[in-house]
């Protein structure tokens, strides 16, 4: 792809960067990283960014506070970043920047497609009514982050308990800051502070509560092992998903499984993007 670095600044002086791809339209789509991840870095969301550029729009992907493991601010603010210190709240003034990078720059956000925490970031953002020009919305593979479901799963959620005690031991102690291995649902090294936040708030950002609140055209997608087979915080979201749509007549929700994808959609990306194609076109 052919496209600029570009950099935007939060309202707490985080900054941001990204990769724009012109387009020969208004209109511009976001593409945002899981957890540990980069704008630059992942062949799944380049992949997503050549798919959504096709349409003829422009194209940002671009990174949040979170991107990688540890980074240190460039912006006014100095701070440390990454996923082992970023809170879910933050989320909202980094997708609020980079609506108002589009705005500055002339151009109309029209959708997002994100991934993994990403997607979980961007659901949550909508569900606030914030970007409220945004009409469509892809979500792959996001996890939920229910505290109940993550200590009820029959494998791992004893190990999850053990994580979760002593993060809000440390985070009482005045200790909020230190990093700790963690094992589940992700293994990872995350600050007490951070893994509470994330997987210790009960259902706050579980976005199965978040639902009815986005209005956008929606398309869910998930790899089949990880729907069949995967964490608790991911197994069965499809056909959870498709009850709670028919439920409560969210008849702008759809709901799609990739055959022989798991989180990564490795081997399958053709179909994946085929699919997202086909909704792109029936959506408009």
């Amino acid at each position: 792809m052919v496209g600029e670095l570009v950099s935007t600044e939060t309202v707490d002086g985080v900054r941001l960067d990204g990769f724009w791809v012109r387009g020969s339209s208004d209109d511009c789509w976001l593409v945002t990283h899981g957890v540990n991840g980069n704008f630059y870095g992942s062949s799944l969301l380049k992949e997503f960014a050549q798919t959504l550029s096709f349409t003829g729009s422009h194209v940002l992907l671009v990174n949040s506070r979170g991107h990688d493991i540890v980074s240190f601010n460039s912006g006014s603010v100095p701070m440390r970043l990454g996923s082992q210190y970023e809170m879910i709240y933050q989320s909202l003034s980094d997708l609020n920047a980079w609506e108002s990078f589009c705005r500055e720059h002339g151009i109309r956000l029209l959708g997002i497609g994100a991934h993994s925490l990403g997607a979980l970031k961007t659901a949550y953002w909508l569900s606030e009514s914030l970007g409220v020009g945004v009409e469509r919305y892809i979500s792959l593979s996001p996890p939920r982050l229910s505290t109940s479901i993550l200590a009820e799963d029959p494998k791992r959620g004893e190990v999850f308990c053990k994580d979760l005690q002593l993060a809000k031991e440390l985070c009482e102690s005045g200790k909020s800051d230190q990093v700790i291995r963690v094992r589940y649902p992700l293994p990872n090294w995350l600050s007490a502070a951070t893994f509470l936040d994330k997987y210790g708030s009960n259902d706050r950002y579980d976005y199965f509560g978040w639902l009815e609140k986005i209005s956008q055209q929606t398309l869910w997608v998930f790899g089949e092992s990880e729907v069949r087979n995967g964490s608790g915080n991911f197994r069965d979201a499809d056909l959870n998903l498709s009850h709670r749509f028919a439920e409560k007549s969210l008849y702008h929700h759809s709901v799609e499984v990739i055959e022989g994808g798991d989180h990564s959609y490795r081997g399958v990306r053709q179909p994946l993007w085929q699919t997202i194609t086909s909704w792109l076109t029936r959506s408009l």
